[in-house]
Formats: structure tokens, sequence, C-alpha cells
């Protein structure tokens, strides 16, 4: 953090201090990059110092802007599990605490701080993009104001939260700002987060969620049939399964393969079971990975063009052949688990 502040601080002129953050976040983010191919990081590694850079650069951001009440900034999703890939957003919501002063005058303050975060690291142009940032899980969504306050947030969930809310809060984790306020806030959320369990019509809003997302999600210029993303037996098959089983059973953990470890110790989720999906995601998250740092988009499929496919093999020091099959038996093993676990099928 004493880095980023010394790179950024001393600019006074806005567009200087965003050159200067995207700078510092490019060069960083170019050494995970490097230990990465170089073989000197695996998938947890990679995930955990993307997110690591990425809660850096969301402080910076919120301390240039100096907020006047308290104010911070929620991870989710991802980035609340520690879990970022180079093709990742960032999810964030925003929350405050409106105790200090005049309630419409503190709300403005906040929505000025959750604008110029979305502008500092946003960016206007993609030249001058430093993350894309996703703040629609914030309640409401795209509906709702950017910075909510902390008594705000506990009255909508009080009264309007929904199944797939409670799901995505699950991964939830304050990382710039004021730390403690984050805290409070989840302290607060977490008897209606974990409290009402999971009954049959939340297990189906979630089954019939993913169904869709299996359904509609998948663009059509990537290949359903290799989909390292949304694919049957891929990533998201795997995060769902552990976020139903935590809702079912309280099981408290972040990130996806923290989540599946506990689960096992909890007696939840067999060993087995649990080697199957974390083989699956690690596997998909690797190759994803690696697809980007080739191809530099963020693409989620095996690529269908031969040659493509032939220098994303190379760089795994695998053949075409054999990544296709590996991708097929790891996501056919893990999909039998999802069928069981996740859809409730023999």
């Amino acid at each position: 953090m004493r880095d980023v502040r010394a790179t950024v601080g001393w600019r006074d002129d806005a567009k200087a201090r965003q050159l200067a953050l995207r700078r510092w976040s490019e060069r960083n983010r170019f050494g995970v990059m490097a230990r990465d191919l170089f073989g000197d990081a695996d998938v947890a590694t990679v995930g955990t110092d993307l997110s690591t850079l990425a809660e850096a650069t969301v402080a910076a951001a919120i301390e240039l802007l100096e907020p006047a009440v308290p104010f911070c900034a929620i991870a989710m999703g991802r980035f609340g599990g520690a879990e970022l890939s180079y093709a990742s957003d960032l999810d964030l919501v925003f929350v405050y605490d409106g105790a200090g002063g005049g309630q419409a005058g503190d709300a403005a303050e906040a929505q000025r701080v959750a604008t110029g975060v979305l502008r500092l690291l946003g960016g206007t142009t993609p030249a001058e993009q430093v993350y894309e940032i996703d703040t629609s899980l914030r309640p409401e969504g795209k509906d709702g104001p950017l910075a909510r306050s902390l008594d705000g947030f506990v009255h909508y969930w009080d009264h309007w939260a929904l199944v797939w809310e409670r799901q995505a809060m699950i991964r939830a984790r304050p990382v710039a700002g004021d730390l403690a306020l984050g805290a409070r806030l989840l302290d607060a959320l977490e008897p209606r987060l974990w409290g009402p369990g999971l009954d049959d019509d939340g297990l189906r809003d979630i089954r019939l969620m993913k169904a869709r997302i299996e359904r509609e999600r998948i663009p059509i210029n990537e290949d359903p049939r290799f989909h390292l993303k949304l694919g049957r037996g891929s990533l998201s098959d795997v995060e769902f399964t552990a976020q139903l089983l935590q809702l079912r059973h309280g099981v408290r953990a972040t990130g996806t393969m923290p989540a599946l470890r506990t689960l096992v110790d909890e007696g939840v989720l067999a060993d087995d079971d649990a080697d199957i999906l974390m083989t699956s995601y690690r596997f998909c998250e690797r190759t994803r990975n690696r697809w980007f740092l080739v191809n530099s988009r963020p693409e989620n499929s095996l690529p269908t063009q031969p040659e493509q496919l032939l220098w994303l093999a190379r760089s795994l020091d695998v053949t075409p052949t054999d990544l296709r099959e590996s991708y097929r038996r790891v996501t056919r093993r893990a999909r039998r688990v999802v069928e069981r676990l996740f859809y409730g099928r023999a």
C-alpha cells in the first residue's frame, strides 16, 4: 500500500493520478503474469495476488477521494473470494455510515466518493481503464443508489433481499476504506444471511437461476462444449455447488476452494467429491488464465481455430488433443457430482 501511495499521492491533477494508478497496477499485474508463466505461481497464488493488487488499487482510489463520512468498499464475487482471474472485473458494493451529520449531506458525500471510485478505476475510455467495475450486486441493483447507508442496507435486507442476494453475500469481504464499518455491515447481515437456512423455494430458485445461466449466458461466438466458465462441470458449476451447500448447511467460507475444504471438514462434502470439483476448478481456471495471456482477450472457451488452440496447448506443455480430452475428462466427472449434489439427481 505504501508503494501505491508513493506513486500516486503526490500528484495534484486527477488525470495524472489516474494514469499513475493505471501504470502502477499494470506494472504489478505484469509481475503476477511473469510468475505464472514461469511456473512460480499456482492457480490459488495467482488469484490471491491479483486480488491483493486490486484491493490496494481500490484503497488508493478511496484515499485520493478523501471521504468525509465513514465509507467502505465491499468486494463481492470472485474479488470477495480472493480468486480473481486475469479476465475478472471487480464486483463492488459501497456502504457508508450516515450517523455523523445531516443525512442528506452524508448520502451525497458517499455518492460522490462511489462515483469517483468508478471514474478513477473505470475511466471514461478503454485506454484510461484500470479495472472494469460491476456494482450490480448492490441492493436494488442498477436502480439503487451506488452507496447505501449501513441502516439502509440492513432495512433492505429485512424486507426485500432475495435468495440470489444471500448467495452473492456469501463471498462479501471489506477491502478498502473504513474496514471496521464493512465488518459492522457483515455482522449485521450475518443472521439474515445464514439464519433462514435454505427452504425448498430457495433451493428451487437457485437451481432455476443456474439452469437459466447455462442456457442464456454463453456468447454465440464461444463454444459451449468447451466453455471454461459456464460449461457443464466447469467453474460456475463448482461455484454454485459450493454456495448451495454452504447455504443449506450454514458453512461459512468466502472463496470457492476454501469453501470446498471447509465443507469437507464439516462433514458435508465427501473427500472424493471435493477432489473432483477442485480438480475441475483448477484445470478450468489455469486454462482460462493462460488463454487470456496468450490471446490478450477475455474469452472463456477453448479456441475453435486450430492455430489458436495450438498456441494455447503449447503454452500449457500439452498437445491440442490432450487439452480437449483433459477438459472433457475433468468436467464430465465434475458434472456428475454437480448433478447429484446441486440438482439432486441420482
